[in-house]
């Protein structure tokens, strides 16, 4: 413990002049990244459009090299968008939507009232039987008071929409990666106690615009190593998040991922000093796609910059923004060598509480590297102080960073040690 202590005390004054650890930059770029002008940095106003433009020009800002003619690696996707004005009333009350309602992603275009029919919780009831075998549904919207995931793939009752309820405790969480095609009938979430059995009908006014060739754009740019050019270490995070739903609500995406962009570029800023030149290369690459499925790191590992095999390693970044219960490591269980390093850096250096092991999992952009054999770490932050996710209350003026500098530290460190 004497020893830990020693060491602590014998770091702060590097610790308190490094130019690392200007937090008010990483503050910046959230702010900039979660601002309305943004629209949630989704597909409708152009909104991933203009966060790629910003994080080019921070690339360029800092002199960073690119590999073509530019930073932008270019390619699409299909994706269905909900850009006009939503309404939702239940009988004569207006809801407000983001905030007591969702409509999914997948949903098409839709105007008019509809009759509601409540199906019970349990599968086998006799109403749920009847409905089930009813086909009288075409214009009403079937209520189901317990969350059936078979509903948002398929629509059993024939009906025009369906409608989940969500406990008031609960968030309500939207997601894209269902707006890869369009439903023939609308989903809705809706807190529970903004209706009831006595409800006789919803009016709804929805228009969908399906995109089948969404213009995305990765963002690539590096700092060449000084000893081995030819080798990566590479830094990834997906900069897009969900936009909007409808005119009035977007998602600003504070936590997912302006936070792990922020650190990206941070990572940037700081290796493009030139008393923090890298001894072999480092690669930043800020992904889009990733909240619809992957698109942005799948493209850009079937189509890479640089040979897939002169990355070192590869660390990707997605939701940086808590930390009070340190990191998880997923891919720790695989590369127990580099996981074994990154927790001894941790523990030496008195930097986050945990480094939590996890083995592998498909659930972020280092993924599509990882399937080709590229050696990589998905991170992410752990903590109850921050529980935002997928919902409009996920906003830069709430988000704690609560353990930014120290991951930052602990980043800065175990990309040293690659490079030795």
């Amino acid at each position: 413990m004497l020893r830990r202590i020693l060491i602590f005390f014998l770091l702060m004054p590097l610790f308190s002049i490094s130019p690392a650890q200007d937090i008010s930059f990483a503050r910046t770029v959230i702010r900039d990244l979660t601002s309305p002008s943004m629209h949630g940095r989704g597909y409708v106003k152009n909104g991933d459009k203009k966060a790629a433009v910003y994080i080019r020009d921070k690339f360029d800002e800092f002199g960073l090299m690119h590999f073509g003619k530019d930073y932008f690696q270019h390619y699409s996707f299909p994706v269905n968008t909900l850009p006009g004005k939503i309404t939702l009333k239940v009988g004569d009350k207006k809801l407000v939507p983001g905030e007591e309602y969702l409509i999914a992603s997948s949903s098409p275009t839709l105007k008019g009232t509809y009759e509601l029919v409540w199906l019970q919780d349990a599968e086998d009831s006799a109403r749920a039987q009847e409905l089930l075998s009813s086909s009288g549904h075409a214009n009403r919207f079937v209520v189901s008071e317990m969350k059936r995931k078979e509903l948002d793939k398929s629509n059993p009752y024939g009906s025009t929409g369906v409608i989940n309820l969500v406990d008031s405790s609960e968030n309500l969480w939207w997601h894209v990666s269902n707006g890869r095609d369009v439903n023939d009938y609308v989903i809705i979430s809706m807190r529970e106690q903004l209706i009831n059995r006595e409800s006789a009908n919803i009016s709804i006014s929805v228009k969908n615009k399906y995109l089948d060739d969404h213009k995305a754009r990765n963002v690539i740019a590096y700092v060449e190593g000084t000893r081995e050019p030819d080798s990566f270490v590479v830094i990834t995070a997906h900069y897009d998040h969900l936009g909007r739903m409808g005119k009035d609500t977007y998602f600003p995406g504070a936590n997912d991922n302006a936070s792990g962009t922020a650190m990206m570029l941070d990572l940037a800023r700081y290796y493009s000093m030139k008393d923090n030149a890298p001894g072999i290369s480092v690669a930043f690459i800020a992904l889009s796609g990733e909240e619809v499925g992957l698109y942005g790191s799948g493209y850009y590992s079937d189509n890479p910059l640089f040979p897939l095999e002169d990355i070192r390693f590869l660390i990707n970044l997605d939701m940086v923004g808590t930390g009070s219960a340190g990191i998880t490591v997923v891919n720790g269980t695989v590369y127990k060598e580099a996981f074994q390093k990154l927790a001894e850096i941790n523990e030496e250096q008195l930097l986050l509480k945990e480094v939590k092991v996890r083995g592998e999992a498909c659930n972020s952009d280092h993924c599509p590297f990882y399937m080709k054999g590229v050696p990589s770490f998905f991170i992410y932050t752990r903590g109850d102080e921050y529980r935002e996710y997928h919902n409009v209350k996920d906003r830069e003026a709430d988000l704690p960073l609560t353990e930014y500098e120290d991951l930052f530290r602990l980043m800065i460190e175990f990309i040293d040690n690659i490079d030795e």
